[in-house]
């Protein structure tokens, strides 16, 4: 049995889309929340349960009988992270699975700029340390995190941002997606650790070009003041810490912390990772 923890989000759900497209629904537990909202899932092939990463003795029920825990990052500040995690990597033992597979972000060390690299770092240690075989992707940066700024600039024709220089090799959640199922259904990941980047890494300013081409109209890179991507986050009503964590990726992203590529999508997935051009052409 594999149990799919925060199945109700974005990658959560990208995954379950994937297990289905291979055919690989069968023996697959989905944890979530809500899963009154995951009906559809149980037609499907799934099972579907309720588990919260604050909730230990919804853990331990949902994880009875597992063989594989995949944990996807929780939410929260770093504090509220960390013990989410640990209370998923518990339960996972103590219901004797026989590997936790985590998704990590890159450079997970609390020397980067990326103040929730902290969360991961500390989840990672506990993990190598916890005496059940594990499997840690490091994921990088969603292109989807950009989508509303490269949807704006495709009407207005300027793409403003934090540093229009800085490279980061961006994925795209069928990459991770694709990725997990891989390391989730295949053998030989045991104590295995995966870089998840794409194997291209783009600036804003190659985006825009790309952009351009896409769009048929010129988008132009514009350098923006970090201050007002922070107030604007603060406008929309998002918690502080969300707000100094959007502050410290674009620190890190300047220092090249998201630069690096990869082709682990390729090697666990069976498919290259997504392209900037090919995302942006599923831009509407």
């Amino acid at each position: 049995m594999i149990v799919i923890s925060a199945a109700g989000g974005k990658l959560g759900t990208a995954l379950a889309d994937e297990l289905v497209q291979r055919g690989k629904a069968t023996g697959v537990r989905l944890a979530t929340r809500a899963p009154e909202k995951r009906g559809h899932r149980i037609a499907q092939g799934f099972e579907v349960v309720r588990a919260d990463y604050e909730d230990p003795a919804s853990l331990k029920a949902a994880y009875a009988g597992a063989d594989i825990v995949l944990v996807i990052s929780g939410e929260g500040p770093n504090e509220a992270r960390i013990v989410q995690h640990r209370n998923a990597f518990e339960a996972a033992k103590a219901s004797g699975a026989r590997r936790i597979v985590y998704t990590s972000t890159v450079n997970p060390t609390s020397a980067s700029r990326f103040d929730w690299a902290k969360a991961h770092e500390a989840s990672e240690a506990w993990l190598k340390t916890a005496g059940v075989a594990y499997t840690i992707l490091r994921d990088n940066s969603y292109y989807s995190n950009i989508a509303a700024l490269l949807t704006q600039a495709k009407e207005s024709g300027t793409l403003p941002f934090p540093g229009i220089t800085a490279k980061v090799a961006y994925v795209d959640h069928k990459d991770v997606a694709g990725a997990l199922a891989g390391a989730l259904l295949g053998e030989g990941h045991a104590n295995r650790i995966y870089e998840i980047s794409g194997a291209d890494a783009y600036s804003v300013t190659d985006l825009a070009a790309l952009l351009s081409e896409v769009a048929g109209r010129e988008v132009t890179a514009v350098e923006a003041p970090l201050s007002a991507f922070k107030e604007n986050f603060r406008a929309m009503g998002w918690p502080e810490f969300v707000v100094e964590g959007v502050g410290g990726f674009f620190a890190a992203m300047g220092a090249g912390e998201f630069a690096a590529t990869s082709t682990d999508v390729e090697r666990l997935s069976g498919h290259p990772s997504t392209t900037a051009r090919e995302y942006l052409k599923t831009l509407e």
